[in-house]
């Protein structure tokens, strides 16, 4: 009886945590260049999207296998999610529009090399 309730309370637990998060697969055709006196390149880049309750955003490079800064969310209601990482040297900013389903994201570094990118896509609804 005691396991039947653990195990109750573990699978509520459980789903109750994955409700309040979101996950989608988006396809940046993103420019870039490397430092300030770069050409630009153009490439698509595949992101898994997190969405953490109302705080915070991951953002996983599927190509590096590598996260992003984490974004501190600054809108996230049924039109838009928006959120920014900001240091010493780069600022980052990520915007979805959940109507479109369209991601921007773009960062700009303000170091001695300096360099960035741009990038603009769809976004889909992905399962946990």
């Amino acid at each position: 009886m005691k396991f039947l309730i653990s195990f109750i309370f573990f699978v509520f637990f459980s789903v109750n945590s994955f409700a309040n998060e979101e996950l989608y697969l988006c396809k940046l055709d993103t420019k870039f260049y490397e430092t300030d006196k770069n050409e630009w390149s153009q490439k698509i880049i595949d992101y898994d999207l997190f969405i953490s309750g109302k705080s915070e955003i991951k953002i996983l490079d599927r190509q590096t296998n590598r996260f992003l800064q984490s974004f501190e969310v600054i809108q996230n209601d049924e039109r838009a999610l928006v959120g920014y990482f900001l240091n010493n040297r780069m600022i980052n900013i990520f915007t979805f529009n959940k109507t479109t389903l369209y991601a921007k994201y773009s960062n700009m570094y303000f170091d001695e090399q300096g360099g960035g990118q741009i990038g603009v896509g769809q976004c889909y609804t992905k399962t946990i």
